[in-house]
């Protein structure tokens, strides 16, 4: 089952994901000493491509392609020049040998066959160019308050059971057999968000998509839920400070 084909989930992360990118582009840049840009940048499970935008911090000329055709429409209707998208597996890239000095992956490599994007990866890449894989979740935790904590584990994954993807973590070893070199960092940051818009990015996530676009319940009953459940944590007019928290795995290629 893909999460991804729905319209309604496009829609949603285009209107209502963070555009914390900048944030990662900026470490990989320190990270990597990137002087300048690369002139070619790939960016896989490009979405709605939020990640997409964010590379032309490091590339030139940038391509991203995606699984759904539905997040590569909403995808389109940016206007940003020196960036095509294209609908595409990331287990069968669509070009040739050593045609990008970076790709990136933000928030897909759960969803990606590893075994087939790895030597994919290597054989578009110029030799010691980079694959960069970064996600930013949210936590269970609220700066203001521990109740929330308590509702997620106790009400909000009862619900919405988190659906099963593959998130074994990348080790040395494993890179290592695929031709790259690895290393990683772990970072926080914090969003500020009324009721709302906490329940309308909830809404795009996998747990909830699981439950309301497979039919068990309606958008306005999750929607609903959440909004009375929440009300005494984050009270109308006001906003809470949500914790998040993300890795970036680095391989180059050797």
């Amino acid at each position: 089952m893909s999460f991804f084909v729905f319209p309604r989930v496009a829609q949603g992360y285009a209107n209502h994901r963070p555009y914390y990118h900048p944030l990662i582009m900026e470490k990989v840049r320190h990270r990597i000493n990137l002087q300048g840009r690369y002139e070619h940048g790939l960016d896989v499970g490009c979405g709605t491509g939020l990640s997409t935008i964010a590379l032309k911090e490091l590339a030139n000329n940038v391509v991203g392609i995606d699984g759904s055709a539905e997040m590569i429409a909403v995808a389109n209707q940016h206007d940003e020049a020196q960036i095509t998208y294209r609908h595409a597996p990331a287990e069968k890239l669509p070009f040739d040998k050593e045609a990008f000095d970076l790709i990136t992956v933000c928030g897909a490599i759960n969803w990606i066959d590893r075994t087939q994007f790895f030597p994919e990866a290597k054989r578009v890449l110029k030799e010691r160019g980079w694959v960069i894989l970064y996600d930013n979740f949210i936590t269970d935790q609220m700066v203001e308050s521990e109740a929330y904590t308590q509702w997620h584990q106790a009400q909000f994954l009862s619900r919405y059971p988190k659906p099963p993807r593959d998130e074994t973590p990348l080790t040395p070893s494993e890179c290592e057999g695929y031709g790259f070199r690895f290393s990683a960092e772990e970072y926080t940051n914090e969003l500020a968000w009324s009721r709302s818009e906490y329940i309308e990015y909830m809404l795009t996530q996998s747990n909830v998509i699981a439950a309301v676009d497979m039919g068990n319940e309606t958008l306005s009953e999750a929607r609903e839920w959440m909004h009375t459940t929440l009300a005494p944590i984050v009270p109308d007019g006001t906003k809470r400070t949500f914790l998040f928290a993300g890795y970036i795995w680095y391989l180059q290629r050797t």
